[in-house]
């Protein structure tokens, strides 16, 4: 599965199972109103059914949308891995270092008072 797919899904199913799990309760609430405001048993009892069976599919596809995000943790994860375990081979076959040639003069002078002037940075005695 593609990351794109994954996400995709995540939302679109997240978004159905937060609106049904809405419905289902609006719907659960709005029947035990008509319950105590209504004779007819009928129409409470079929509106409590629908919005509990709404309420449960929603619940469902929440936990689809879960699912979808715990696939995009692992897709990242494991491409994180994959680039981790490519870089550790391209070091094992990369070549090592020419060695370098000796300088010239007027280099090896240069790093010798570079390093003469770090000294006399670090005890403090310029």
């Amino acid at each position: 599965m593609e990351l794109q797919t994954a996400q995709k899904n995540f939302v679109f199913q997240g978004v159905i199972g937060m609106a049904l799990v809405g419905v289902g309760i609006v719907s659960a609430f709005d029947a035990s109103f008509r319950r105590t405001t209504e004779s007819i048993q009928e129409i409470w009892m079929v509106e409590f059914g629908v919005g509990f069976v709404a309420c449960l599919l929603g619940l469902v596809f929440v936990g689809s949308a879960v699912r979808y995000l715990v696939h995009m943790d692992r897709i990242a994860e494991y491409s994180e891995r994959k680039a981790r375990h490519r870089s550790s081979q391209e070091r094992r076959t990369r070549k090592a270092r020419p060695k370098m040639e000796a300088g010239s003069s007027r280099d090896t002078t240069t790093e010798v008072l570079e390093g003469v002037r770090l000294a006399a940075v670090k005890t403090g005695s310029l």
